[in-house]
């Protein structure tokens, strides 16, 4: 028989012969979707639910995940039909606090502190609980522009206005998709090209201020590093299908970024503007002081519980002063190794946070990682296309895959070495406990 996520009116999972069955599989199916609808991982939440399974009577129960949906298929023996239910999942800006909520919930349960039935309530109350204001959705985003536009490249005031300004003039953008249904890779287009038309129009008017700085300040929340670093976990996890999917989205979202890039960048070419890049580092010190307001803001409007926030932002800080450190003393050369072993190291960090705190990993992993999207590489291979400087382009370009496959790849392997490392602890532990009770 198959039970859908919400039946007809009147309708009681705990009626029937299959009652506490039924009860635990759609379960485990809304937590999942609640989970993957923020999760950087298809693979992490599927682990996690598997793990789950035999904790309600679901031994050899089967458990489906994709981009866009969760499926589990539960045969139980004596049956001529499985009991199965599917969640259509979506995926929009991320709801950190339902990702860490939903984990703790599983836990709970796991653990025996919370029964079933009191676990569904507390389920549909944390699905239920407003995002929180757009003002203070807005306001957090706003200080993450701010922090971004520093670490690029330092305090410049009217740099920080410029971009504060062309991310104010976005906010509309989405409410407007919404409405008319549009793609969401052409609101991701439109705002590409607001954000790279604003500062260009101003420095054409003699606006005096730093063009790279502004956009990419701008745009950095709209980078797709959590979608590149979920495809390569998902694919060494062996989860072919939502890697695939994953890895097209984010070289989906890549693409129509660099092309709103492109036309905003022509227009200031357009108008006869001409400049380079500067591509001097900018001081560690204003370097860490930026990503860590840059993670803090998207922290906030991504709406990570306040106990994980502080966590996130060391990891992140972490993850960045390796890469610092790496590249002025190799002279900026093998880049991508110090950027892979940075990776390494926060998603090591995160899986050790995620076991200590009791939470999932990509509640760390996928803020902890922005700094290290090269986006201000993308946004110079962008300007030398626009400027007709294919040479320039094809090198900077190159260098921004490489650098995301290599972040890619550690924070997959750090995650695992971590969550190998987690458990090795946790069974320690626990054999200690017996002993000692002994």
């Amino acid at each position: 028989m198959s039970e859908s996520a919400s039946g007809p009116v009147g309708w009681n999972p705990k009626r029937g012969p299959f009652s506490d069955t039924v009860l635990a599989i759609n379960f485990v199916a809304d937590a999942g979707r609640l989970m993957l609808e923020s999760s950087t991982s298809v693979s992490e939440v599927e682990d996690r639910l598997h793990r789950f399974l035999p904790v309600v009577g679901l031994d050899g129960c089967a458990l489906e995940g994709t981009l866009n949906s969760l499926t589990l298929s539960y045969w139980q023996p004596g049956q001529a039909m499985p009991i199965t239910t599917m969640r259509n999942v979506r995926v929009a800006t991320p709801r950190l606090e339902r990702l860490a909520g939903a984990d703790r919930l599983l836990d709970q349960v796991e653990s025996g502190a919370l029964e079933l039935d009191e676990a569904v309530s507390r389920l549909r109350d944390l699905e239920a609980a407003p995002y929180g204001s757009q003002r203070n959705t807005h306001a957090a985003i706003l200080l993450s522009v701010i922090g971004w536009v520093i670490f690029v490249d330092g305090l410049d005031l009217v740099t920080v206005v410029v971009a504060l300004l062309a991310t104010i003039l976005t906010f509309p953008i989405g409410a407007l998709v919404r409405r008319l249904h549009f793609p969401a890779l052409g609101a991701t287009f439109l705002v590409a090209i607001v954000v790279a038309a604003i500062p260009n129009l101003l420095a054409a008017a003699g606006v005096s201020l730093l063009v790279g700085p502004a956009v990419v300040g701008a745009l950095f929340i709209h980078l797709p590093g959590r979608a590149f670093v979920s495809s390569v976990i998902d694919g060494l996890a062996n989860s072919p299908l939502s890697s695939i999917s994953r890895g097209i989205e984010a070289v989906a979202t890549a693409g129509f970024l660099a092309l709103g890039m492109l036309v905003g960048n022509k227009i200031g070419t357009g108008l006869g503007l001409s400049y380079e890049p500067d591509v001097t580092a900018t001081p560690i010190p204003q370097s860490l002081i930026g990503s860590g307001l840059g993670v803090l803001g998207l922290a906030v409007a991504w709406a990570m519980p306040r106990r994980q926030i502080a966590p996130a932002a060391a990891i992140s800080a972490m993850g960045w002063l390796i890469v610092a450190l790496f590249t002025a003393g190799l002279a900026s050369q093998a880049d991508w190794l110090g950027y892979a072993l940075a990776a390494g190291v926060v998603g090591l960090a995160g899986a050790v946070a995620a076991s200590l705190q009791h939470s999932t990993a990509s509640v760390y992993t996928g803020v902890a990682i922005l700094p290290l999207v090269p986006g201000f590489t993308l946004y110079t291979g962008m300007l030398a296309i626009a400027q007709g400087d294919t040479s320039t382009a094809a090198s900077q370009l190159g260098d921004a895959g490489i650098i995301s496959l290599a972040v890619a790849v550690g924070v997959a392997i750090g995650l695992g070495v971590g969550t190998e490392t987690a458990a090795f602890g946790q069974r320690i532990v626990k054999r200690t406990d017996r002993t000692d009770t002994t």
